[in-house]
Parts: C-alpha cells; sequence; structure tokens
C-alpha cells in the first residue's frame, strides 16, 4: 500500500512540475513524459550545482589562505 501511495504521490509531484502530464483523448488514458522538459530542468540543476560546488571550493580556498597566513605570522 505504500509503495502505491508514494507512486501516486510521484506522478503528481512530476505532473506538478511539468514533466508529466496526463490526459484521456476518446476516453483513452494517456500519460506523456515531456523528456525535453526533463532534459532542460536536468541539465540547469547540473549548471547550478557546478556553479555552487565551485563557489564552495573558491570559500575553501579562501579559508585556507587566511589560515596559513595567520599561523605564519604567529
Amino acid at each position: 500500500m505504500r509503495v502505491l501511495i508514494v507512486i501516486v504521490v510521484l506522478v503528481l509531484i512530476l505532473s506538478l512540475i511539468g514533466w508529466v502530464q496526463l490526459s484521456s483523448p476518446d476516453g483513452d488514458p494517456t500519460i506523456r513524459v515531456d523528456s525535453e522538459k526533463v532534459k532542460r530542468d536536468a541539465s540547469e540543476v547540473v549548471k547550478k550545482s557546478k556553479e555552487a560546488i565551485d563557489r564552495a571550493a573558491e570559500k575553501v580556498d579562501a579559508s585556507i589562505d587566511r589560515e596559513s597566513l595567520e599561523t605564519s605570522s604567529e
């Protein structure tokens, strides 16, 4: 029963963000996955993740540089 609830919730979330479209033309239920939107969104997530990782790496490098300057001046 939990699996069914998880699947329903997942399909609803995917529908809300536009990745999955549910329709019933001519009485036949249809599920359509917008693969182009999925690809665009996934590439945007990858791009933003890389930018966030780069910013974090710069902050770590700056922190290490500050610590090494503080220890060398003591």
